[in-house]
């Protein structure tokens, strides 16, 4: 699994509006937080994958050692709140997810003991400093006083491999959690069946054509089981997509703007032979045949439970 190919595949998971309306809208920061994490765990690996690339350095690398701790430390960052966010609000820390995993917390210390405040390490209580002369690509050496003097052996390469691990089973934990979450959501309304109230309006239709062409009666009566059916659409999607209809959905207001400019002609007896009337009865009708395309999608959705 390339990791930032799965960040993107996540990002896209977590904007379907089912899952973004429901699990993440409803928080403040929730949203902004999931896909902030998200973009940074693909620059931290991309800023890994630089350093692995790098020529083997012959000379003493500060840099490249202070370059790809804080990579992997801000990763776990990312991880850590991607998890939060999506798995496990309760969750605290990034330790806490580090032993609910079972992964080594040593990166994250040995970070913040040369590349933190390593003159400063515990409030004062410790000092470090990185280990003068050559050191190779991937190994070197560290010592401090804590008061007692240690010397710290660092294998980047194995630090490397482990994170890398540890990065691939939280992204597929968060993308679990994901599925898991849409199939318990999608069971609570897949008895829902939005296009049966789409056949109640196209049943209802041929009352207000009568009513333009002879002034039946029943008119009045089509054009309000027609309100009822939008309003119970409106209602169903509401409830779906916690109060926030998707723009591609938006042409349910336009029905109910020409339902209630038709609904004031039959009221004022003003739609017998109203050639504005038809007109609006057309452009009605190709609204509701985009809005049924969709419904059926949307009842899919919910009927197969693994759909996106």
């Amino acid at each position: 699994m390339e990791i930032q190919q799965k960040c993107n595949d996540l990002n896209s998971d977590i904007h379907e509006e089912l899952f973004l309306n429901n699990f993440l809208l409803n928080k403040p920061g929730n949203h902004e937080r999931a896909f902030t994490s998200l973009d940074l765990i693909a620059d931290c690996q991309n800023a890994i994958e630089e350093f692995e690339k790098v020529e083997n350095v012959k000379h003493r690398s500060t840099l490249y050692i202070y370059g790809v701790l804080q990579a992997m430390y801000c990763q776990q960052d990312g991880l850590f709140h991607l998890y939060q966010s999506i798995v496990d609000e309760n969750i605290k820390t990034p330790y806490a997810l580090f032993e609910l995993n079972h992964f080594t917390k040593e990166i994250r210390e040995v970070r913040d003991d040369i590349a933190g405040h390593p003159t400063d390490r515990k409030n004062g209580k410790e000092f470090y400093f990185i280990a003068k002369g050559s050191n190779t690509k991937y190994k070197f050496s560290y010592a401090g006083y804590t008061p007692k003097f240690r010397i710290v052996k660092v294998d980047l390469k194995d630090f490397i491999l482990k994170q890398n691990d540890f990065t691939k089973s939280i992204l597929m934990q968060v993308e679990s959690a994901i599925i898991q979450k849409m199939k318990i959501y999608k069971e609570k309304f897949k008895a829902m069946k939005l296009e049966t109230l789409i056949i109640e309006i196209e049943d209802n239709i041929q009352f207000v054509y009568r009513g333009i062409d002879d002034n039946h009666h029943m008119a009045s009566f089509g054009m309000e089981q027609i309100r009822n059916a939008i309003e119970k659409i409106c209602k169903g999607l509401n409830i779906i997509y916690n109060n926030r209809i998707p723009k591609n959905l938006e042409c349910i207001f336009t029905l109910q703007d020409y339902n209630s400019k038709i609904g004031k002609w039959i009221l004022d007896n003003e739609i017998y032979k109203n050639i504005d009337a038809e007109i609006f009865m057309s452009n009605f009708k190709n609204q509701l045949d985009d809005l049924r395309k969709t419904l059926i999608d949307i009842d899919h959705k919910f009927e197969n439970l693994n759909a996106n």
